[in-house]
């Protein structure tokens, strides 16, 4: 359930102590995407983890798993709004992994919203997105921030909006959060993009974007296999949180 935390914020955040995880149009909190052969996330309890979520990639490439949001959530003008999780991954040099907030609930399968090749960005969601992104195909595969807008992506360039040389370790935890605010009416939301890795270690950036502030987004988490190698994925405190309105 949802709490008020910081005067004025609205937060939530998931624990898997009951299952929310589920398919669209059914109510739940959670909804779930898979490609066939996958194993979809669902709840688990293991000595090493506790209690999380875990899904797999099966050995198929472009294969893609999804946990988001069962409906959109969230738009620039609210205010500041925020999305975060924490990663796990048997497998971190062959996959993609895009993070944050993007503009359906769902979307064709085999795709997510943004890929990198080389230092070549593709956006392939149909209006915008905003989030973290991890992409085997690039020629550093290290996270990178992104967003498009208006089925435009940003023209900055891959060397300019990587986070430093931050890159995930297999088999440990790593901590992702995107947030926005608000700039006013006659500007894209304002941006930041945060990694801390199992060390501690952190990068962030900030950028002011050319996403529209009233373009409804949800929270989004997808996974695309990048060969043919099985990946598990482990996924805990998936969160969010925003400002109350004042009118």
């Amino acid at each position: 359930m949802a709490n008020v935390g910081s005067v004025g914020i609205v937060r939530f955040e998931e624990t898997f102590a009951t299952d929310a995880i589920g398919s669209a149009g059914n109510g739940i909190g959670w909804i779930i995407t898979s490609d066939s052969g996958d194993t979809p996330w669902a709840r688990a309890v293991d000595t090493s983890r506790g209690l999380h979520a875990v899904g797999t990639l099966t050995t198929t490439d472009n294969n893609r798993l999804e946990f988001l949001s069962d409906t959109f959530l969230f738009t620039g003008q609210t205010g500041h709004s925020s999305v975060e999780c924490l990663l796990q991954l048997n497998v971190v040099t062959t996959i993609a992994i895009f993070f944050g907030f993007n503009d359906a609930v769902t979307g064709p399968s085999n795709i997510i919203p943004v890929a990198l090749s080389g230092t070549t960005f593709t956006l392939n969601a149909a209006d915008g997105c905003i989030g973290i992104l991890l992409d085997a195909d690039a020629d550093n595969d290290v996270f990178h921030a992104f967003w498009g807008n208006g089925g435009v992506k940003t023209p900055l360039s891959a060397e300019t909006l990587r986070l430093g040389g931050m890159a995930p370790t297999a088999s440990k935890w790593f901590y992702m959060k995107v947030s926005m605010q608000d700039m006013g009416t006659t500007k894209g939301v304002r941006a930041s993009f945060l990694v801390v890795d199992h060390n501690g270690a952190s990068i962030e950036k900030e950028f002011d974007t050319s996403v529209d502030r009233d373009l409804p987004l949800n929270f989004y988490l997808g996974l695309e296999n990048r060969d043919s190698i099985e990946h598990i994925a482990y996924l805990k405190s998936p969160a969010w949180e925003q400002t109350i309105e004042t009118n």
